[in-house]
Order: structure tokens, then sequence, then C-alpha cells
């Protein structure tokens, strides 16, 4: 069977010995896109005594999602560091807030933010918006 659509989509040619004519087809690549898949990150650890451009330790500070709880709820961290949050919760949640923006994460997902500026980030689980938290970058 699969000898006769190979056969058939050779005879539509008309017997030329030029293959046929095709159009490529491009998607559109928005500006500043990379190729990565959205919602894809990738941690990498770096030794502590490397330090970013900022001159912060690139080390990551983690808060767990549990008990419907941001753990620690208030965090300072140094301009350039990176917070890693983990859902330990059996139900989604999310880190929405200040221009962090997750996606919902199940459990055992993580979600990372690197904080370039210096600031007070607030946030909270849209799903569960009583439950809050902030970030304080400093220089």
């Amino acid at each position: 069977m699969l000898g006769l659509l190979f056969v058939a989509g050779c005879a539509e040619n008309g017997g030329s010995e030029e293959p046929a004519p095709s159009t490529p087809v491009e998607e559109p690549v928005e500006e500043g896109d990379t190729g990565e898949v959205a919602g894809e990150e990738e941690t990498v650890t770096i030794p502590e005594s490397e330090q970013n451009e900022t001159g912060a330790k690139a080390e990551i500070v983690d808060v767990e999602i549990r008990d419907y709880k941001y753990i620690p709820e208030s965090l300072n961290v140094n301009v350039g560091q990176t917070v890693r949050w983990t859902n330990y919760d059996s139900v989604l949640h999310d880190v929405v807030g200040s221009g962090i923006e997750s996606e919902y994460l199940r459990q055992g997902e993580t979600f990372t933010y690197t904080f370039e500026q210096e600031g007070t980030y607030d946030y909270i689980c849209t799903i569960h918006p009583w439950m809050e938290g902030e970030v304080i970058a400093e220089a």
C-alpha cells in the first residue's frame, strides 16, 4: 500500500525528471527570539566564590511553597541574585506581581527569577490570593 502511495505521489509530477516546485515555509521570528521554549528554565550552579557583573554573589536563594504559604514570606537578596520557588503542595500555585510572572507550578516544579534592579517586589499566588510574599533586592 505504501508503495502505491509513493508511486502515486511521484506520478503527480507529470512524469517530469525535474522535482516538483515547492514553497519553503518560514515561521515568523519575533525580535529577540532565541529559539528557546517559553516556560523552560535551566538552573546552573555557580560557585559562591564567583561573582556576577553587579558584584553580587551568584548563589540561588530558595523559597518553599508549602501549606499555602511562601516560606520565607519576606526575603532580602542582592541585586543580581536569583530566587527559586519550589511548590511542595499537591495543588497548583504561581508567583505573580511586580514584574514577576510564573506559570502554574505543579508539585515539585520550580520557577526562578533573577532580580536585576533594586527595589521591593511584592507577589501573590493568583489562585490563592491570600498567599503573599516579597523580595527586597538591595545593591
